[in-house]
């Protein structure tokens, strides 16, 4: 076995390891944020208005950013690589936006616009997942200030379809990964103003 073997061997058995605990790791959270939203609740029906009030808003609203971002990395190492599925484009996205909103903070730095009738396609989940996070680093790296990432589901019954627009003048390589995701499902990426739209063949089986 080549050094590199060893490596990626032990990579992997870490990796294994860490998502084993995963959902251990997330029972704990859910049973804490229980408590801190029962003793929110409580606060609020007695606190004074005004400063009292729009402060334990703002505790509400943290922890339940937490809980989001908690719950999709913990769901994203639970998940097996390689792992073929069929799913809906807008649950995809729904389920890594807290991590996407994560890399890229302030008010609308990331935008999900979800669809109600796409289809499911059938693709390598993580596969997906981890360009589109590649892709929100490079321009969190490229871009600190004014970031952005605008992705959009069409409401396309025959087919996943989503356009990806990130920053005016930037081409991070990611866009490429994101691509060639799609091309190996036997989708389409085209080149379409500061991205690129995606179009996923829908899966019969799963839509029937």
């Amino acid at each position: 076995m080549t050094a590199e073997d060893t490596s990626l061997r032990r990579k992997a058995e870490r990796m294994a390891a860490i998502g084993g605990i995963a959902r251990t790791v997330q029972h704990d959270i859910n049973n804490l944020l229980t408590v801190i939203f029962a003793n929110l609740e409580m606060l609020k029906r007695t606190a004074a208005e005004g400063g009292p009030q729009r402060q334990l808003l703002r505790v509400e609203q943290a922890a339940r950013r937490f809980e989001g971002t908690s719950r999709a990395i913990l769901a994203l190492i639970r998940r097996p690589a390689g792992e073929v599925v069929a799913i809906r484009l807008t649950d995809l996205l729904a389920a890594i936006e807290p991590l996407l909103q994560m890399i890229l903070p302030g008010s609308g730095a990331c935008t999900l616009a979800r669809a109600e009738r796409d289809p499911p396609v059938l693709i390598e989940r993580s596969a997906l997942e981890e360009a589109l996070i590649a892709l929100a680093q490079e321009i969190a790296e490229a871009q600190p200030r004014g970031i952005a990432l605008d992705l959009s589901v069409a409401d396309a019954p025959e087919a996943g379809e989503v356009t990806i627009a990130v920053p005016e003048g930037l081409s991070p390589p990611a866009l490429d990964r994101v691509a060639a995701v799609a091309l190996a499902h036997g989708g389409s990426a085209t080149p379409e103003g500061n991205g690129l739209r995606l179009s996923l063949p829908r899966h019969e089986a799963a839509a029937g």
